[in-house]
């Protein structure tokens, strides 16, 4: 699909990318640790009016970096600390555990791989191959638990479907599986590493 990055120093945002794309229809902001602000708008567009939307979202967008920043910040204080664990720790870890739970509350899964996922923080493949994102390490154990139970609960549902929550509301009980999910958000610093600069 054709782009066209053009880069703009706005003196409130820095430099802004403002990214020209066909087969898009609308403009739209994106506002990303590490990257700052970005903006998509369809090749047939002008680069104009695309500034000019941006301009029309100033206040969106302050509250967006905001945002942003503390993520920055809470993921360098991260990095800091925890440079130097091995990918073998992380595995034995997470594989070991995944494996009680799985024992406790009887499922069985076909294989399990750990990798660097962008945005996941897991999944399970239509033949039971249970994928796991090495960041999973770096939760508090009762939300590195409930990720691991959600992927072995999709070696029964693939989908999201009322009988696949049923399962972890079964296990964990709806307010608390509900808290769970909500919990989880405050972790997504974990996504952005500094090395994205």
């Amino acid at each position: 699909r054709y782009s066209n990055t053009t880069i703009n120093a706005d003196l409130e945002f820095g430099d802004v990318q403002f990214i020209a794309i066909r087969n898009v229809r609308s403009i739209r902001i994106f506002v990303q640790p590490f990257k700052g602000v970005i903006v998509k708008f369809p090749a047939s567009v002008s680069l104009k009016k695309a500034n000019s939307f941006m301009d029309s979202k100033r206040s969106w967008i302050r509250k967006a970096l905001e945002r942003a920043q503390i993520t920055e910040q809470k993921s360098m204080e991260h990095h800091s600390l925890h440079d130097s664990i091995s990918k073998a720790e992380i595995r034995h870890s997470l594989t070991t555990r995944l494996d009680e739970l799985a024992h406790e509350h009887d499922f069985s899964y076909n294989k399990v791989s750990l990798r660097d996922q962008k945005s996941r923080w897991g999944s399970c493949s239509a033949h039971d191959n249970i994928s796991l994102n090495q960041k999973l390490y770096f939760l508090p154990d009762y939300l590195r638990d409930y990720v691991l139970v959600h992927e072995l609960a999709h070696t029964r549902k693939k989908n999201h479907s009322s009988e696949f929550w049923d399962i972890l509301f079964d296990i964990y009980g709806k307010l608390e599986t509900r808290k769970m999910r909500r919990d989880l958000k405050a972790f997504d610093f974990l996504f952005y590493p500094p090395s994205t600069q």
